[in-house]
């Protein structure tokens, strides 16, 4: 045991000023998120960290599972509609989630395991009311349009809105689509709103393009 811990002190002294202010910044993040942010979160697994978040609120009804990393400027948000549920997000296992990343949640929110959310992604069950021309949109308040599923494995590029829909097992959706229909498992979509244009084939073991209408099948 003695030796062990030489040999870390060994590398971790041995290791560039740059690597070794990062290996601090880290046990800094992942102590904090141990003993700080767990008081308050729903849950909070093993070896996961919050990085220097921007705003967190009403932070109980939100569960982190173990090894999670929610990179700087996280902006995660839950509130609760009068006379409803109250509202969930849960990040599962091993997820990694991008800087300024903006999560909001009034129904429910479930981010399956290991997924990857790169840098400005928007993630939310809601929405502004805005019915009444007469009155200011900030002023109607907000209402669920759906829940906010996105399955294990998957990959949500940059600058993706995901809005009050299914987003299935290991998809990958292209830097600054908005996502407001389900996506199917094992698809690539992209665009505004976003369409797939890959599929997994299982039979074939590859990706290939997606059909989108008929036309298209006969082609």
């Amino acid at each position: 045991m003695p030796e062990k811990m030489g040999a870390r002190l060994k590398n971790f002294f041995g290791n560039s000023l740059l690597d070794t202010v990062e290996s601090l910044s880290e046990l800094y993040w992942l102590t904090k998120t141990c003993l700080y942010y767990r008081r308050f979160f729903g849950k909070i697994g093993r070896r996961s960290r919050i990085v220097n978040p921007t705003k967190l609120r009403d932070v109980q009804h939100i569960f982190i599972g173990d090894e999670v990393r929610i990179n700087k400027y996280i902006f995660l948000l839950t509130l609760t509609l009068h006379e409803r549920p109250k509202p969930r997000i849960v990040i599962n296992d091993g997820c990694v989630i991008g800087h300024m990343n903006h999560i909001t949640c009034v129904n429910e929110v479930i981010i399956g395991k290991k997924v990857l959310t790169a840098d400005g992604v928007h993630i939310s069950d809601n929405s502004h009311v805005y019915s009444n021309p007469k009155i200011a949109i900030i002023d109607q308040g907000i209402t669920s349009k759906g829940k906010v599923s996105i399955g294990d494995g998957s990959w949500i590029g940059e600058n993706v809105s995901v809005l009050s829909c299914h987003i299935g097992t290991h998809c990958v959706i292209g830097s600054n689509s908005v996502v407001v229909n389900d996506i199917p498992d094992f698809s690539v979509a992209v665009g505004v709103p976003a369409r797939v244009v890959r599929q997994f084939d299982v039979t074939r073991g590859q990706w290939t393009k997606a059909v989108r209408n008929r036309n298209e099948a006969g082609a």
